[in-house]
């Protein structure tokens, strides 16, 4: 029986394999993966990642985070704008939630993408607008505006919670002010889409759709020294400044690490200023943001638990917060769209300094 089971599997094997390149990817297509071809247990296949382990325990990937979250529901909302709960993900996705065939690898037939704010977008690009119906966040201006309106700028209010935009929201960096889901303040002016060089401008141009690694040779084609993903750092372009008044004009990255460390300060002072107890971030600890009860800085093991989450946001700091944890889901901001990103760090860090309970200031910094 053994042998018998070895056969029919090196059949299959050689079928499957035969199929790869008969039916679709050839070899010349084949080379465009970098590194180890098709890792499934990286990315989208990333049978360990927490995005497809949250719901272990109740054996069901709820309706509300089932679009991406579930194994095969994405042909699902492109259909019918909606999803059902999905059986609990093992392995990651299944091949058919993006490819609508599996003999051609043709993906599913994106119209537009409909961001959390309610403006809709068709990128232009089938491939693009797959990927962004996952990768644009949850969250909006409309949704911060909603929990904030007619409360006082700087009054404590326990009823205000967290909103979280949600990870990789880098469609949503990539449209800017087009798509207004990260916080844009009234009477500021942001950058809409980012558009980079034509061989560039799509997700799957810098990026393989399978694992997500970047496609780093690309960026060496226009960026001189380019050659490992270290070296996106130094990467400025034209725009011009010193964003993080720290007396030098770097690369973008940094420039934006810089307003990055200033904006996280500027919220930790705040917080315990107007609201009694200072606030702090914890990476991957729902609901991210608690209270830093022994006032070092951080959030420590045994301060992370849902009693002690913070709970006296301002308007103010609630808009801060967004914009902060937005620069951080989106760990590509610098690239998919730089400008917007120093924008919103920078609009963010101006109104806490405006409060003149922040401890900050604007001075030496450029908005660009």
């Amino acid at each position: 029986m053994r042998a018998t089971f070895k056969r029919t599997f090196t059949i299959l094997a050689v079928a499957f394999a035969a199929t790869l390149f008969a039916g679709g990817m050839s070899r010349a297509d084949e080379k465009t993966e970098e590194g180890v071809k098709l890792e499934f247990w990286k990315g989208h296949f990333d049978r360990g990642a927490h995005a497809f382990h949250d719901w272990d325990n109740v054996k069901e990937v709820p309706a509300v985070c089932a679009r991406c979250h579930g194994a095969n529901s994405l042909p699902e909302y492109i259909k019918d704008g909606k999803t059902a709960p999905a059986p609990h993900v093992k392995n990651g996705f299944a091949c058919t939630n993006c490819h609508a065939d599996l003999l051609t690898y043709a993906r599913h037939t994106v119209a537009k993408v409909n961001f959390a704010s309610g403006v809709s977008v068709d990128t232009g690009n089938n491939d693009a607008n797959l990927c962004m119906t996952c990768h644009q966040g949850r969250e909006s201006t409309v949704s911060v505006n909603k929990a904030i309106a007619g409360l006082p700028l700087d009054t404590p209010d326990p009823k205000i919670n967290f909103l979280h935009v949600h990870y990789f929201p880098a469609g949503a960096t990539m449209y800017g002010s087009e798509a207004k889901v990260a916080y844009e303040y009234d009477g500021k002016k942001y950058a809409g889409r980012f558009a980079h060089m034509p061989n560039v401008s799509t997700c799957t141009g810098c990026h393989q759709p399978h694992g997500g690694e970047l496609k780093i040779d690309r960026c060496g084609g226009c960026h001189e020294g380019i050659k490992a993903v270290a070296d996106l750092a130094k990467i400025r372009m034209s725009t011009r400044g010193d964003f993080d008044g720290n007396g030098k004009e770097e690369g973008l990255a940094r420039e934006i690490a810089g307003l990055q460390a200033q904006l996280y300060a500027a919220i930790q002072t705040y917080s315990k200023n107007v609201g009694g107890t200072p606030i702090a971030f914890a990476k991957a600890a729902y609901p991210y943001w608690y209270a830093d009860s022994n006032g070092n800085g951080r959030i420590d093991p045994e301060e992370i638990k849902m009693a002690n989450k913070y709970t006296a946001y301002t308007p103010r700091l609630l808009q801060a917060v967004f914009n902060y944890t937005f620069s951080l889901r989106d760990p590509g901001g610098a690239y998919h769209n730089g400008r917007y990103m120093l924008q919103l760090l920078y609009d963010s860090l101006d109104s806490l300094a405006a409060s003149g309970k922040a401890g900050v200031t604007m001075a030496g910094k450029t908005r660009p």
